[in-house]
């Protein structure tokens, strides 16, 4: 009996032994499956950029789900911002502060979540850049139209010249050697295609001809209908002054016709006068051209022909630069070195180097 009481005692112990072991095992167990694994951070929010100085909430999940979220760190890298618990479980609340990027993220011992990178932009002044942007784009966009506006005015709008002296010659090319196309009179009045050199293209009767550009000066198109006008009256006079003519008697006629004479002789006189200088003038330009073609040369040869008072002299080219820099504040260097010597050219470089 006493045997058997003392084997009852025996398993009864074991039994009991068996059973904390099962129930330390299953708390184990347990407090396994609630043992925080990891930690995620999701913004409650869609908006690419956060504003400064504005709340924004954050979902916090665990993994597993059943693990308890407590004495939670949160971390925020902007000192002017703060992040921390949300009013609410599982949630986090950022406020930002200035502009600039910020990153958050939970911890918990040595758990950290994922972190987040966000772009604070002060959303008032952006917006104030963006309109300034705007109106600058639109006033340019205005001024640009006005330009082209002006620019397709002056491109469509004809320039005229008129004519400032009589007997001036339109001719077929820009030379003196060409064809005589007629003879102009003082206001007289044509569209200017370009100019070429000294002479200026104009149209003609739907033909290009050319009018030397000194004889020129460019008029309105009010000032063009005003010397239309009155070339008009002054061709009505001397039609008048034709028909006067006719009915005179035979001998006033001739008295009268004698100084007239005179008067086409002087004029046939002074257009002639007036080719001999304009031929003059085209020699002189073509022995400019000449001279400049001889400097051109002299220069790619390493010195340059200077024409002094004495007659044209051999300079080097440092010479030839040392005095356009001296005389270039007159904008007329090689009229200044024309009035010099060479013996004082030479003088006045050495001098001075």
């Amino acid at each position: 009996m006493r045997k058997k009481r003392m084997t009852q005692l025996l398993v009864m112990a074991a039994a009991g032994f068996i059973l904390v072991i099962i129930v330390a095992v299953a708390v184990l167990l347990l407090k396994n499956v609630k043992k925080l694994k990891s930690i995620t951070l999701t913004p409650n929010f869609a908006a690419p950029e956060l504003a400064v100085n504005q709340d924004y909430v954050f979902s916090i999940k665990g993994n597993p789900s059943k693990a308890k979220l407590k004495s939670l760190e949160y971390n925020v890298d902007d000192a002017t911002a703060t992040f921390e618990k949300g009013s609410e479980d599982g949630t986090a609340v950022l406020h930002t502060g200035a502009e600039g990027v910020v990153t958050v993220y939970i911890k918990k011992d040595k758990i950290e979540s994922n972190k987040i990178t966000l772009q604070v932009v002060d959303q008032a002044r952006k917006a104030e850049e963006e309109a300034a942007a705007a109106e600058k784009a639109a006033e340019e966009a205005r001024l640009a139209a006005e330009a082209a506006e002006a620019e397709q005015e002056d491109a469509t709008a004809a320039t005229l010249v008129m004519v400032t002296g009589d007997n001036v010659r339109m001719r077929a090319e820009a030379n003196t050697d060409c064809e005589i196309v007629r003879t102009c009179k003082q206001g007289e009045t044509y569209e200017r295609i370009e100019s070429v050199d000294d002479w200026t293209k104009i149209n003609y009767e739907g033909r290009e001809c050319f009018i030397k550009t000194e004889f020129l000066k460019e008029v309105t198109a009010e000032e063009a209908e005003s010397a239309k006008a009155e070339l008009a009256n002054k061709k009505e006079e001397e039609k008048k002054e034709e028909k006067k003519e006719e009915k005179k008697p035979e001998e006033e006629k001739k008295e009268e016709q004698k100084p007239a004479e005179q008067n086409n002789d002087q004029a046939a006189a002074d257009a002639a006068a007036a080719e001999a200088e304009q031929a003059k003038k085209d020699a002189e330009a073509a022995q400019a051209a000449a001279d400049e073609a001889a400097k051109a040369a002299a220069a790619a040869a390493g010195s340059v022909t200077i024409n002094c008072s004495d007659g044209p002299a051999q300079f080097s080219k440092a010479e030839y630069d040392y005095f356009v820099a001296t005389w270039s504040y007159t904008g007329m260097a090689d009229e200044m070195m024309g009035h010099h010597s060479a013996a004082e050219l030479h003088n006045l470089y050495n001098v001075t180097h």
